[in-house]
């Protein structure tokens, strides 16, 4: 085969045919330049240009994002020390690994994601003694190995005897040693468990933390056949347990989620869509009761670090009279935190990020050919509307010296008076910003700030209510037009675990649709 050597980014090094019938990993390589140009917008950023796992957000993730060119999956169909399926691959790239950083691409087009695919097992190749490129998935079909999916028997019903028979292997197995008597992820071998590139690696607290692999009764007995590949989460073969064991240990399993955690364990609006709703009076209150007549949006959030505390899901509203638009959030927090004063103290707060353009960026704050406009909701300046006083300094430090200077008529504060956005006196507990990758949050001028909103703690929840005019002038507002739908996304921080910047939870991309557009796709509009 005639070949030749592309000098082109991450196709460096790569062997391909003519450029009629080039192929790699089983996708032709017009497959893969999507691929690579859907990968570069939407993965690396994690993932890393080489899918070494190593991207700019790593740092910041955990669990860590996966090296593809180490060839080692850890949700597969397949039999342990196989590579996944392709469709194992596509149905993560679609649903992502909920409780975890890796998010859902379900808005893109199934094209896209089948290109995804591609890149993802070129991307496992590797390059031999002789320097020769290797793909894996080319190398184990070459060696006769077919990744088919492990049969699973149908589900039995949940009874006491298979509850007691679960709990019975739960023990046998000694799963208890990792996961805990109760299940909480708090056995004794916790503190030396590590993965495969020697990092920690935490059990899977079953109380409280989503299954990445999926939650159905199929996906649970998958993960306990086939085990988490480069984890200390082995196998367990029909050598050391039956399938009716196996059935019994998953129910005996999901005995032990919390039930808040177990409903909101199957959230997920419809087609990622969030209805905006036709009214004639806006609600601006947060608590006004018109809310309660209006069509809601369940929306899980992830973590993208590890929390005590997590907040599973946001409730979203959205409606519009045909002037302004507002969106309705509320989410659990059983103790609010609305100030900020003290370098130990972090805020709640909440974020609707919109992107600017008709596809969606990249989810974490977009990147320089793809920004974000950002409405960020935060309690201690709503705390401090309410008041009508500034931060009371003195009660949070009541032993503190300062030297004070003054202008007339007022104390001199050099933010402030230097014009630094954060410190002037709020208007609104919004503050409208921009991004365009990470580290380049950047608050819109005054004069641009044209988002109102207010929030309220009550019942041990957050509710607020994010306000704008359907048209702006702002070049570096999102624009709300007709028939259009906006891809959106939220986030949500919980200050009494130290949330902040970076340390938040968050949705994947949805989108935000008119009236007009439901009308269409359902054949009748939705209204109130």
């Amino acid at each position: 085969m005639k070949t030749r050597q592309t000098i082109a980014g991450l196709l460096v090094g790569v062997w391909m045919g003519s450029a009629a019938s080039a192929t790699e990993g089983g996708a032709p390589m017009s497959d893969l330049t999507l691929g690579r140009r859907l990968y570069e917008q939407h993965c690396a950023p994690c993932h890393g240009v080489n899918g070494d796992g190593q991207g700019p957000a790593a740092v910041w993730l955990y669990p860590k994002p996966r090296n593809f060119s180490a060839g080692v999956f850890k949700i597969q169909s397949t039999p342990p020390g196989t590579l996944p399926s392709d469709e194992d691959l596509f149905r993560s790239i679609t649903r992502g690994l909920p409780g975890s950083a890796m998010p859902g691409f379900g808005y893109l087009s199934e094209t896209q994601r089948w290109a995804l695919v591609g890149y993802v097992k070129y991307l496992t190749a590797y390059t031999n003694a002789g320097g020769r490129r290797i793909n894996r998935f080319e190398e184990q079909a070459a060696a006769g190995v077919v990744s088919r999916p492990i049969e699973v028997p149908p589900e039995p019903p949940v009874t006491v005897q298979s509850l007691a028979l679960g709990r019975e292997v739960y023990t046998r197995m000694q799963c208890y040693l990792c996961h805990g008597e109760t299940g909480a992820g708090d056995g004794p071998q916790v503190p030396l468990l590590k993965d495969s590139f020697g990092l920690p690696a935490r059990p899977r607290d079953f109380n409280t933390e989503r299954f990445r692999g999926g939650s159905s009764g199929r996906d649970l007995y998958l993960r306990i056949r086939i085990g988490l590949a480069g984890t200390p989460m082995v196998p367990y073969g029909d050598d050391v347990m039956t399938p009716e064991e196996r059935w019994a240990l998953v129910h005996y399993i999901r005995s032990l989620r919390r039930t808040d955690v177990a409903v909101n364990d199957l959230l997920q609006p419809e087609d990622n869509r969030i209805p905006v709703q036709r009214v004639r009076r806006l609600p601006t209150d947060p608590l006004d009761p018109a809310w309660e007549e209006l069509e809601t949006s369940r929306v899980p959030l992830h973590p993208l670090w590890p929390e005590p505390q997590q907040v599973y899901a946001v409730a979203v509203r959205a409606v519009t009279d045909g002037r302004r638009l507002a969106i309705w959030l509320q989410w659990r927090d059983p103790l609010p935190q609305e100030q900020a004063l003290r370098v130990e103290d972090f805020q709640d707060a909440a974020a609707v990020q919109f992107a600017l353009g008709a596809e969606p960026a990249f989810l974490g704050m977009g990147d320089r050919d793809h920004p974000v406009n950002l409405w960020h909701w935060k309690a201690a300046w709503q705390a401090e509307l309410d008041a009508r006083s500034g931060p009371d300094i003195a009660r949070a430090h009541p032993a503190m010296h300062v030297d004070t200077y003054f202008q007339p008529e007022r104390h001199f504060v050099t933010a402030r008076d230097a014009g630094n956005f954060v410190a002037l006196a709020h208007r609104t507990p919004v503050e409208d910003a921009n991004a365009r990758g990470f580290g380049s949050f950047q608050s819109q001028p005054p004069s641009g700030q044209n988002v109102q909103g207010r929030g309220v703690w009550m019942d041990e929840s957050w509710t607020v209510v994010f306000i704008r005019d359907l048209k702006s002038r702002e070049s570096d507002d999102v624009q709300f037009v007709r028939g259009r739908p906006v891809p959106v996304a939220f986030a949500v921080w919980n200050g009494e675990q130290g949330d902040r910047n970076g340390r938040k939870m968050i949705s994947y991309w949805y989108q935000l649709v008119w009236p007009e557009q439901q009308a269409r796709t359902t054949g009748r509009g939705r209204g109130s």
